[in-house]
């Protein structure tokens, strides 16, 4: 199985409750995954640097909504072979999941920053649509949303909203996990999944 295929339950019901969302609304109402203007016109800044995108807004007063679900959703597999890596899988929510980098030893500045960079990079790419080939619709664009990345002892936390994000970017990501660990600094684990809140 493919770490795709094992994330696809949580991606599957995160588009279901963007789906239900939207359908509270009126016919034609509804505003999905757009940017968000700040006063002077240009985009919105979120903490991570990427424009703010919400996940659907009320065209008649702006009003914004984002989905959240009220628990976590299960992966098809508790662990994925990608590249090399074994990636451990726990359940969670698309819009919220995180990725859990664990250093094999007290990895130097340097270390982290690079793995940081890597987090990062990947969030602007899929903010940006770069893995969204057929999962763009009329209604939803297959971009990511944001990226919160903190270092708690010796772990590399990166909580993404994924937006629509599809989960073949996942795939993308742990791959290159993967040359880092080979390349820079050991990783005992990686999890994707779990509480999004750290500690």
């Amino acid at each position: 199985m493919t770490l795709a295929e094992a994330l696809e339950p949580l991606y599957r019901s995160y588009l279901r409750r963007l789906d239900e969302m939207v359908a509270r609304l009126p016919d034609g109402a509804a505003l999905t995954e757009r940017t968000t203007p700040a006063v002077d016109g240009r985009l919105a800044l979120g903490g991570d640097g990427l424009p703010l995108r919400f996940d659907v807004a009320d065209a008649r007063d702006g009003h914004t909504y984002e989905v959240h679900g009220a628990r976590p959703d299960a992966p098809l597999a508790g662990e994925v072979l990608v590249a090399g890596l074994l990636v451990r899988l726990d359940p969670g929510n698309w819009e919220e999941l995180p990725v859990v980098c664990a250093f094999e030893r007290e990895p130097s500045p340097e270390e982290v920053e690079a793995l940081a960079d890597l987090l990062r990079g990947f969030a602007v790419v899929a903010w940006y649509g770069g893995f969204s080939g057929a999962q763009r619709t009329d209604r939803w664009t297959g971009r990511a949303h944001g990226v919160r990345i903190e270092l708690l002892r010796d772990e590399l936390w990166a909580v993404l909203d994924l937006g629509t994000c599809p989960p073949a970017a996942m795939e993308a990501l742990c791959a290159a996990l993967g040359g880092y660990a080979d390349q820079r600094a050991l990783l005992a684990s990686v999890r994707i999944g779990g509480k999004a809140q750290a500690g």
